[in-house]
């Protein structure tokens, strides 16, 4: 039996052929995934946006693989402030950008991802991740940053999203 559980119900299953999973493949309505693309795809695919970064990252069909609160954590650790305009950014912080984004995926993938206090991430064994305890942002408004512990971290929302960031080390 196969056991499809999305307490968010933000996914989806479809049964495809392998033409049918090729012509999407092919249809540009997904990006390259995020662990795979080069510090120069993601300068490629980003840059050229007038958008603010944080809402581009998650654009699947630019790079895929890059959620909502791993944004956050990107752009925190690469001091990138989320409301700068994608455009705007050097192809140097799109390197650290990519760097940022590669380590802490794989970071997170170690960890088996994240579980907020909502629980509803399951790995697939049924177990919470624990990525959350390495969150430097995500979830943290009104504490005091770990990297600076001078700055508040503050929530606001972009493109109906959730965005945590230290005004101070983000400026």
């Amino acid at each position: 039996p196969i056991v499809y559980w999305d307490q968010r119900g933000l996914g989806t299953v479809k049964l495809w052929s392998q033409a049918e999973l090729k012509d999407f493949l092919e249809s540009g309505q997904l990006g390259p995934d995020a662990l795979q693309a080069s510090a120069q795809e993601f300068a490629e695919r980003f840059g050229n946006s007038r958008k603010e970064v944080k809402p581009t990252l998650l654009e699947q069909n630019r790079i895929a693989g890059i959620g909502n609160l791993y944004a956050s954590e990107i752009l925190h650790r690469c001091r990138i402030n989320p409301r700068e305009r994608s455009s705007t950014l050097t192809r140097s912080d799109w390197r650290r950008i990519h760097q940022a984004t590669v380590s802490i995926l794989e970071e997170a993938i170690r960890y088996e991802g994240s579980t907020l206090s909502d629980g509803s991430y399951r790995n697939a064994f049924d177990n919470p991740g624990s990525y959350q305890n390495a969150h430097q942002v995500y979830d943290r408004a009104g504490e005091k940053c770990l990297r600076c512990r001078s700055g508040i971290i503050q929530r606001i929302v972009q493109a109906q999203r959730s965005t945590f960031f230290c005004p101070r080390c983000q400026r």
